[in-house]
């Protein structure tokens, strides 16, 4: 029957007890009632049962601690076979394989006896060997991370693996025991992933629009280069802080309170605000991500100076056409109104007693307005042209002109008509005021040039008659023609500046 390490302590205590208690004093007993001669015989046989005992005693303990020398060699040795990871025992001195568990045979495609004619360099890329050399050196009696290598199996195939290394002495040889674990998808996916981040802000990095990622505690985690120029800071600078304290003066618009919504309720925000320190304004789209937002955002900055500039030409407009009595006014290609100066709202208002949002075409007397519609059409067709158009008002002529000018877009197709309506009632009655005084200069023209000039030529006629060596006061005859002649130049003179084809003859 086995002898269990339990059994053991007892079984000597049992002899020893029963040596001391009983086997001694009988023997003495017995030696007592013997010969002298058979004493000795006796003590002799004593001492061999002790001997036998202590030697009893001392081979069951040898045993015992072969037996447990044996059995953990045997669990080391199957422990070391069992484990699920690849396992090998290498020469510290030559390098060359000593061991290797049945996981290693699986991961590298070598059998046992294959490995054992390799060296460890064996199972790396050529290329891995001299940073394996460089490496071996530095590792720790103890236990070691050696971090991450790519080995190479029996079919030539790459793989990424984390090594776990220590020293032992294996058949009285300094070795390196190695575990290995096999992180070739965790490094490809890691690497996969790398690439398709890469791939992303290199994307990010094309568009021309801004974008930053914030963590939940409003730390800048990316930016690309868009953001970069705008916000006038590098990645160095930025990635890391907190951007409330990067620009402090942040708070002070509709950033934060829209960022902190976006972060708080999960939610999508849009809205255009200006950064006053560095003048940019941004048309901002931030968006909830799983760890704090992404903030997409345009440089509108030269559109909002474009737009004040608009406004502030169509005040400066405004404020021209308004200072005038003229009516101005455009429609587009359906006759509708589009914009029109103070003066034509008033004169709208005054006609239809309604105001500019809420006239339409039907308001109007529709033959008052049939000539302006006519004239769009006109107009419409590309053709510039003025008009003037009389009218009775309160009892009296009215004179107005009308200017029509096509509106073009960009492609020259006529979008719209300008108008210009202007009281002309003044001019035209001081025209008219020019043309009667013209009608009497004209026919004092025509007498002087018919009824004076007839008896002139009557004075001239007969001043040809007289015989100056005659006459008396022969001296006073060629001064008398003269100032005839001179009057005859000046009426001829009036008559050119006045003659009107039109006049009468």
């Amino acid at each position: 029957m086995r002898i269990t390490r339990l059994k053991i302590p007892f079984i000597i205590i049992a002899v020893a007890i029963c040596w001391v208690f009983v086997a001694e004093p009988l023997i003495s007993r017995l030696a007592s009632e013997l010969a002298p001669a058979h004493k000795g015989l006796y003590r002799s046989l004593a001492d061999l049962v002790i001997l036998v005992v202590v030697g009893l005693t001392v081979y069951l303990r040898i045993s015992r601690k072969v037996r447990n020398v044996r059995k953990t060699r045997d669990d080391y040795r199957r422990l070391f076979e069992e484990v699920p990871a690849p396992m090998f025992i290498f020469d510290s001195r030559d390098f060359r394989f000593l061991a290797v568990n049945t996981a290693a045979t699986v991961q590298y495609g070598y059998s046992e006896e294959e490995f054992l004619q390799l060296k460890i360099t064996d199972i790396r890329p050529p290329e891995e060997v001299p940073a394996f050399l460089a490496a071996v050196g530095s590792i720790p009696e103890s236990y070691a991370d050696a971090g991450r290598w790519l080995h190479r199996n029996k079919n030539g195939e790459n793989f990424y693996v984390r090594v776990f290394s220590h020293h032992i002495v294996f058949e009285g040889a300094p070795a390196k025991q190695t575990l290995v674990v096999d992180i070739d998808q965790k490094v490809r996916a890691e690497r996969a992933l790398a690439e398709k981040t890469a791939e992303l802000e290199n994307i990010l990095d094309s568009i021309t629009d801004g974008f930053y990622a914030l963590n939940s505690r409003w730390e800048v985690t990316f930016i690309n280069k868009a953001a970069e120029t705008t916000l006038a800071c590098t990645r160095g600078d930025i990635i890391g802080k907190n951007l409330w304290d990067f620009f402090p003066h942040s708070r002070e618009g509709r950033f934060y309170a829209e960022y902190e919504q976006a972060m708080r309720d999960r939610v999508s925000v849009q809205f255009e605000e200006r950064y006053a320190p560095l003048g940019v304004w941004g048309s901002m789209n931030v968006y909830p991500t799983k760890d704090g937002i992404a903030v997409f955002f345009a440089d509108i900055t030269e559109q909002k100076k474009i737009q004040e500039k608009i406004y502030n030409d169509g005040q400066n407009l405004r404020a021209i056409i308004n200072n005038t009595r003229d009516l101005i006014w455009s429609v587009d290609r359906q006759s509708r109104i589009i914009t029109g100066n103070q003066a034509f709202w008033d004169r709208v208002k005054k006609l239809t007693g309604k105001d500019e949002n809420e006239v339409t075409n039907a308001d109007f007397v529709q033959e008052r307005v049939k000539v302006f519609f006519e004239s769009y059409e006109r107009a419409f067709s590309g053709e510039a042209f003025s008009l003037v158009r009389q009218r009775e008002s309160g009892g009296s002529q009215v004179f107005e002109e009308l200017r029509f000018n096509p509106i073009r877009d960009l492609h020259d197709e006529v979008i719209g008509v300008n108008c210009l309506l202007r009281d002309i009632t003044e001019s035209q009655e001081h025209l008219h005021q020019i043309e009667a005084q013209n009608k009497r200069l004209r026919e004092i023209a025509w007498i002087q040039s018919h009824r004076v000039r007839a008896p002139l030529a009557s004075i001239l006629g007969l001043v040809q008659l007289c015989d100056l060596t005659d006459s008396t006061s022969a001296e006073i005859i060629p001064m008398l023609k003269k100032a005839a002649e001179d009057l005859d130049r000046v009426i001829i003179e009036i008559t050119g500046l006045t003659d009107d084809p039109h006049a009468p003859e």
